[in-house]
């Protein structure tokens, strides 16, 4: 299972190499970390590197209907 600080490096990977984006602020970091922990526990999976990229565009878009 990764933990919250490996959950941070995946998505640090995700950004910066695969999307050559910084980083958001920590705030945001924070808050994304959260939703993936919550989502991965609704889902019953597990924290894989996979499954957090595959989280991503589903944050995006929990986003977006909260705007």
């Amino acid at each position: 299972m990764i933990v919250e600080m490996d959950i941070e490096d995946v998505l640090c990977r995700a950004f910066v190499v695969s999307l050559g984006a910084g980083m958001p602020n920590y705030g945001a970091v924070t808050n994304m970390i959260s939703w993936i922990k919550m989502q991965a526990k609704e889902d019953e999976e597990t924290l894989t590197e996979e499954y957090i990229y595959s989280c991503i565009p589903l944050y995006i878009n929990f986003l977006f209907s909260k705007a």
